[in-house]
């Protein structure tokens, strides 16, 4: 690899890895741990390690993150530093991607998605939940960029209880899946209803909130897509089953 090409990566690494400072961390296999959805989902915390690795077919990103375990305490996500995540993932880039907080009521899972690889981090209990494939492209592209994951779930959302979503200039529906306290530390619950006047997309983009008559189901069986607005919170496309 040419001086210019590790450049290219060192800068595309410097996006993908908004990485704080803070204490030492260790990686390692955690005790035999079952987890445990909180009682109530909607609204329930969490956090990501989102590891990138350059393989033959390109970027393959590993994603772990501690629901069931434990709602992600403050003072070990700030502890965790950049040149840890690197050397105990062995990789060139590490994305923290949290705090979060679950927008769905309930969730199901099945095959790798559960029963993912279950590790340690800083003293925080996660499991590998997802893997992604990106290309240059999708990881230096902004947002309202689709992006695709291999999982095998199914998100619930009550009936009678709000959902917030994205409309494309297609028609193409996307539903909020999780808000994120990454670029706005402040952002609760209570804001999503009006998070619409704060949002600037696409032109043809639109974000609505609508209160479903029955459950809505989103359905992933062997990929999902998703996409982040500005802010970063995540949503995934409702496609027919």
């Amino acid at each position: 690899m040419t001086s210019s090409s590790r450049s290219r990566l060192s800068a595309l690494f410097a996006l993908l890895v908004p990485l704080t400072g803070g204490a030492a961390l260790a990686q390692q296999p955690a005790p035999d741990m079952t987890p445990k959805l909180p009682a109530v989902l909607r609204d329930a915390r969490y956090c990501e390690l989102v590891a990138v690795h350059i393989t033959r077919e390109g970027l393959l990103a590993s994603v772990f993150n501690t629901l069931g375990f434990d709602d992600c305490p403050a003072d070990k996500w700030d502890a965790l530093t950049r040149r840890e995540l690197l050397r105990q993932f062995d990789t060139l880039a590490v994305v923290m991607n949290g705090p979060r907080h679950f927008i769905m009521d309930g969730i199901s899972a099945t095959g790798d998605t559960k029963t993912g690889e279950i590790i340690t981090v800083g003293g925080i209990v996660m499991a590998k939940r997802a893997e992604v494939s990106l290309s240059l492209h999708q990881a230096m592209g902004p947002a309202y960029t689709e992006q695709t994951i291999d999982r095998n779930t199914t998100y619930r959302f009550d009936a009678g209880k709000p959902v917030f979503q994205l409309t494309a200039p297609d028609g193409a529906v996307y539903v909020m899946q999780s808000y994120a306290q990454i670029v706005d530390p402040a952002m609760s619950y209570a804001d999503l209803a009006g998070l619409g006047a704060k949002l600037k997309p696409p032109a043809g983009w639109s974000y609505t909130t609508r209160t479903p008559d029955t459950d809505l189901l989103l359905v992933a069986k062997g990929t999902a897509i998703v996409i982040q607005d500005e802010l970063k919170n995540t949503y995934q496309k409702v496609v027919a089953n």
